[in-house]
């Protein structure tokens, strides 16, 4: 199959789910977590090395005690669990250390801290993230340019943004929490999609040289069908890597595993069928020359 001469089948799926996702995004917004709204912070010393399990057995324990509410663990050292709840009244943030001073055995003194956390900070660590991100698209955009050509940095630009805005609308049509692990999983998104899209223009960039005759399309075709092998079987392997670690780890770790399968899936997509047959398409428009005028046309 030939992905410049389906390019409107590929653009008009691509630009579907666009579109729906930025819909999604204004309409129903997103599932801010306790990192953006604030909340309850305790961290725990447990007096032995945190398990998966040992962690499995605090999220759900929190959790039931303030009635099933999304609750974030993260270890800390080898020894520490920290829990991050809703923000709660002193009445069920005591229920909470209770519970978990019942469950595992623990003393006063291994409640390490027991705070509440201001959402205030969540504007700043957008803006934060926000910032990371444009470097990081600027510097790619510069680079690929400077390495290849401007139609090429472009069409990779294009190819990242159709990555992320699709993977913000997943993450927003599923209601999944968005939280400090999902800055962390869009930026590593960036750096795991545009890598594969380089790897097709360095593969059209020495089928231009080697194919001088041919045409835009030609190349392109080339290019991504000698990429089809490597993208796909990178992808798969590193899929069953944060698979693995979607399906066995506890919350904190699955809020960054998901963005990025997600982010993978969409990304190979995008490095095959968007980004090298936009190029093709940009290159064979600025190729295109204009009919001759007839001669007896040029004298009336």
């Amino acid at each position: 199959m030939s992905p410049t001469k389906n390019r409107k089948i590929f653009f008009t799926i691509s630009a579907v789910l666009v579109v729906a996702s930025i819909v999604l995004m204004l309409v129903k917004g997103f599932n801010m977590g306790i990192d953006f709204t604030g909340g309850n912070l305790y961290q725990f010393e447990m007096g032995k090395t945190v398990t998966t399990d040992m962690e499995n057995r605090m999220e759900k324990l929190v959790s039931d005690t303030i009635g099933g509410a999304q609750v974030s663990i993260q270890s800390t050292g080898n020894t520490q669990i920290i829990v991050k709840t809703p923000e709660l009244d002193n009445d069920t943030s005591l229920k909470v250390l209770d519970a978990v001073k019942n469950e595992f055995s623990l003393e006063q003194d291994d409640v390490i801290s027991n705070e509440k956390v201001n959402g205030t900070v969540s504007g700043r660590l957008i803006g934060d993230a926000l910032k990371a991100i444009i470097i990081a698209v600027v510097l790619m955009l510069l680079y690929i340019t400077i390495r290849f050509d401007f139609q090429s940095g472009a069409s990779a630009v294009l190819a990242l943004a159709h990555d992320v805005i699709i993977m913000l609308g997943f993450m927003s049509l599923f209601s999944i929490t968005v939280n400090s692990p999902f800055i962390a999983a869009v930026l590593t998104i960036l750096g795991y999609s545009i890598n594969a899209t380089i790897v097709v223009f360095d593969r059209i960039r020495e089928n231009g040289r080697l194919m001088q005759k041919a045409s835009s399309n030609e190349i392109a075709d080339d290019a991504i069908r000698h990429s089809y092998a490597r993208a796909i079987n990178s992808s798969l392997t590193t899929l069953f890597t944060i698979g693995a670690l979607y399906v066995l780890g506890v919350t904190s770790i699955r809020e960054f595993a998901l963005p990025i399968i997600v982010g993978i899936v969409v990304g190979t997509y995008s490095s095959l069928f968007v980004s090298g047959s936009f190029w093709a398409w940009w290159k064979g428009m600025g190729g295109k020359k204009k009919k001759a005028v007839p001669a007896k046309a040029k004298n009336q």
